[in-house]
């Protein structure tokens, strides 16, 4: 009987470390959350870590486990937070294809990688919300949690924070408060078939940092040049390897893109059958680098070469 209660006790004491070493975001609960996501979810976030982790930038995603949960609400979109041990090390963004919803049943959605990154941060870090001021230390409970919520719109992650009956909208990027509801705000060109995004079948082909990680707001003489001539992702590419360093603003669409953004490199992805994809690097900080698809930026904003 002893030695019963002793094993009851031991399991007990483990299921609560566990609780208590993962963390708790935007109303969900501190659980590992894979059987809440449907399994294609899982297999293309497995398939595409392993493909980042034989790089080098990516090779802390060795090995790693994975925390998902869902953004939404009725965004068909997760959140998979990558950790090493008790640290996130990177994230991916992984939403269904919008034909696939319309015309699929649901154990047949094609669910595809739109966004992801590198860092001991992430998009939708909480530490941003306390350490920005958004909430405060209080209200970090997960009792609390109902105060803000996850949104992503297949371009812009951002939060929704509700307090005395006030909603703030907050860029899930760098914490910065969005100037109004992007719901109510001109949205740029998104692909809707996902074209532009990874999924099982894809490979990396080349990965490429043409430059080490820079802010554009220190050197703002880009601001008086002239644009680049850039159409098309393999322009852009091309202009990259020439000049090292490009920077993306949008006039009209600057919010959407947490921009203007510096770019420093890129990744090739293919599959069998398809065009390639290619996705930019992006970051000014070693803490996150993200990478977003090029078409994602094709035709919404300018290009500028980094003047240095």
């Amino acid at each position: 009987m002893k030695r019963k209660k002793y094993m009851l006790s031991l399991l007990c004491a483990l299921l609560f470390s566990f609780a208590c070493h993962t963390p708790s975001y935007a109303g969900q609960s501190s659980i590992y959350h894979l059987n809440t996501a449907p399994a294609p979810v899982f297999q293309v976030a497995e398939h595409t870590i392993k493909e980042l982790s034989q790089t080098s930038e990516f090779a802390d995603f060795i090995n790693s486990s994975l925390h998902i949960m869902p953004l939404g609400p009725g965004t068909h979109s997760f959140l998979v937070h990558v950790y090493q041990g008790k640290e996130i090390v990177g994230y991916l963004i992984i939403t269904a294809e919008q034909s696939s919803i319309e015309e699929t049943k649901a154990s047949e959605i094609k669910y595809l990688v739109t966004e992801y990154g590198v860092g001991t941060s992430s998009v939708f870090d909480p530490e941003l919300l306390y350490s920005l001021g958004h909430l405060s230390r209080q209200e970090q409970s997960s009792v609390h949690s109902s105060l803000y919520v996850m949104e992503y719109t297949g371009g812009l992650p951002y939060w929704v924070i509700e307090k005395e009956a006030k909603k703030t909208y907050v860029d899930a990027s760098n914490g910065d408060v969005l100037p109004d509801n992007p719901e109510r705000l001109a949205k740029p060109l998104i692909v809707d078939d996902r074209s532009d995004s990874i999924g099982t079948s894809h490979t990396i082909q080349k990965i490429q940092q043409t430059s080490p990680l820079f802010d554009s707001s220190e050197n703002l003489k880009w601001r008086v040049s002239n644009s680049l001539p850039i159409a098309s992702d393999l322009l852009l590419l091309r202009e990259l390897d020439t000049s090292k360093q490009l920077i993306f603003r949008s006039s009209d669409f600057n919010m959407w893109f947490s921009g203007p953004l510096s770019i420093s490199g890129y990744t090739t992805w293919t599959s069998p059958g398809a065009t390639k994809v290619s996705y930019v690097r992006i970051g000014t900080d070693q803490s996150l680098i993200r990478y977003i698809p090029v078409n994602r930026l094709i035709e919404n904003g300018e290009f500028y070469e980094n003047i240095k």
